[in-house]
C-alpha cells in the first residue's frame, strides 16, 4: 500500500513537489464539477468573468485547504509509510511556507469571492470553514468522510452561487435555485472516493485515534463505500430528469457509473491508487457531459 496522491522526493524540481504538495490536478478535475453548478441553475451559460472568477475561487480554495490538511497531519503523516514522503514531512516544503499558502489561498478565495457577487461573499466563510476544520474534525468522528466530501459538493453549490447571485435579489433566490439533487450527489461520490484513501490506512489510522467509516465498518467500508455511490448515480439520473436535461446529460451520467462501477473492482482487488484516479475521471465525464449538454442545448426526445 505504498500509493499516495500527496508524495513526492527532494530530488524533484520545487515547482513539482508544491505541484503534488497540493494536488493541483485535483482542482482542474473538480472544475467541470462546478461548471455543472453554474450551467444547470441558470439554465445556461455565465458571463466569461463569472467563469473564471469560478476557477479563481477554486483554485485558491484548494491552495488553502489542501496546505491546511498537510500541516495539520504534519506528525501523524510522518509516522504513516504510506505518507513519509509527502513535502512537509521530508522539510522539501517548509511550516513557514505552508503558513503563507494558507494565507495566499484564503486570501484569493475571498476576494474571488467578492468579486463575483455579494451573495458569494456572504456564504463564503461557511465554504472555508467546512474546507479548513477538516483535518481536525477526522480527530473525533468518521462523519468527517461526509465532512471532506461537502467540500466537493460545495463545488457544484458554490458554482451556482456564483452564477444565480449575479442577478438575484434575496439570498433566498439564490438558495432555491440551487441545483441541490447534483449538489447531494457529489456528496455521495466523493464519500467512496475519500474511502479509498483511507482503507488502506484503516490499521493506522486505528492505532493513531484517528476516525473514519473505515475504521469503523472495517471489511464492510468497501461496501459502504459503493453504496454511497450507487446513491449517488441514482440522485444524478434524477436530477438528469428534474431539471430537465437532455441526452448528453444521460449519457454522461450512466459513463459516470460505469467508471466509478469499475473504479469499485479495482478497489475490491487493492488497487486503491487507480481506483482513486478512476474516480476523478468519472467526475469529469459527468461534470462535461452536462455542460456540453446545456451548452448544445439537444433536447431529449
Amino acid at each position: 500500500m505504498s500509493w499516495d496522491p500527496g508524495g513526492a522526493t527532494a530530488s524533484q524540481s520545487k515547482l513539482y513537489v508544491y505541484l503534488k504538495f497540493l494536488r493541483m490536478e485535483q482542482t482542474f478535475f473538480s472544475l467541470p464539477m462546478a461548471y455543472l453548478g453554474a450551467l444547470v441553475a441558470i439554465r445556461g451559460i455565465p458571463s466569461p468573468s463569472v467563469l473564471l472568477l469560478i476557477f479563481s475561487a477554486l483554485f485558491f480554495l484548494r491552495i488553502a485547504g489542501m496546505t491546511n490538511d498537510n500541516l495539520a497531519d504534519k506528525e501523524i503523516d510522518s509516522r504513516n509509510p504510506r505518507t513519509k514522503t509527502r513535502p512537509l514531512v521530508t522539510g522539501a516544503i517548509t511550516t513557514k511556507e505552508a503558513k503563507i499558502l494558507i494565507a495566499i489561498g484564503l486570501a484569493g478565495f475571498f476576494i474571488s469571492a467578492y468579486l463575483v457577487n455579494i451573495w458569494a461573499f456572504i456564504l463564503s466563510p461557511i465554504v472555508a470553514l467546512v474546507t479548513m476544520t477538516y483535518p481536525y474534525m477526522k480527530r473525533f468522528t468518521a462523519f468527517a468522510n461526509y465532512q471532506i466530501a461537502t467540500v466537493q459538493g460545495l463545488a457544484v453549490f458554490s458554482g451556482a452561487v456564483a452564477s444565480l447571485g449575479v442577478s438575484a435579489s434575496s439570498l433566498t433566490q439564490v438558495l432555491g435555485s440551487v441545483p441541490w439533487l447534483f449538489v447531494i450527489a457529489t456528496i455521495l461520490w466523493a464519500v467512496g472516493f475519500d474511502l479509498y484513501n483511507h482503507i488502506p490506512d484503516a490499521d493506522f489510522d486505528r492505532k493513531m485515534g484517528l476516525h473514519s467509516f473505515a475504521v469503523v465498518l472495517g471489511n464492510r467500508a468497501l461496501t459502504f463505500a459503493g453504496l454511497n455511490q450507487l446513491f449517488s448515480v441514482i440522485l444524478d439520473l434524477s436530477a438528469d430528469f428534474v431539471y430537465n436535461l437532455g441526452p448528453i446529460s444521460y449519457v454522461s451520467t450512466i459513463l459516470h457509473g460505469a467508471i466509478m462501477a469499475y473504479a469499485f473492482y479495482l478497489a475490491s482487488r487493492n488497487q486503491f491508487g487507480k481506483a482513486f484516479y478512476y474516480n476523478i475521471y468519472s467526475s469529469v465525464v459527468l461534470g462535461v457531459g452536462i455542460d456540453l449538454d446545456i451548452l448544445l442545448g439537444i433536447p431529449f426526445m
